[in-house]
């Protein structure tokens, strides 16, 4: 089975659209829509690695950011900042946050991916075997 990621996006199209083409490159996709259940999810399922859009309604991504890197089990958890905002200093920002790196929208699915294999180690707790 795929790696498991969490994809938190608020665009329901977004979040469909980047579900069904990871789906299709191997990825076992949760996704959900807001920052408080993305929290709640991820201390459930432990994903191997985290899709955060910034600007979520409640909660910011900064913010479960620093929740995810909290919590014993995904305080380790790559986890990618994935925003339509260009601007360097934001950028700048995300990565000081501690995000392991930055994707900007519209996404790019094979930049996605190649980041995706180099994060991710090839065997891992969820490899169901």
């Amino acid at each position: 089975m795929g790696r498991r990621l969490l994809l938190v996006e608020d665009d329901e199209r977004s979040r469909r659209l980047l579900v069904d083409v990871l789906g299709y490159y191997g990825f076992e996709v949760v996704s959900v829509g807001s920052g408080e259940e993305a929290i709640e999810v991820a201390r459930r399922s432990l994903p191997d690695a985290a899709l955060l859009d910034i600007q979520l309604p409640g909660i910011s991504g900064f913010e479960v950011l620093a929740a995810l890197r909290s919590m014993q089990g995904t305080d380790r958890l790559p986890i990618l900042a994935v925003t339509a905002s260009v601007m360097h200093e934001e950028r700048a920002r995300i990565l000081e946050a501690g995000f392991d790196a930055y994707v900007p929208k519209p996404v790019n699915i094979r930049e996605l991916t190649e980041l995706l294999q180099r994060l991710l180690p090839e065997s891992g707790p969820h490899d169901r075997g």
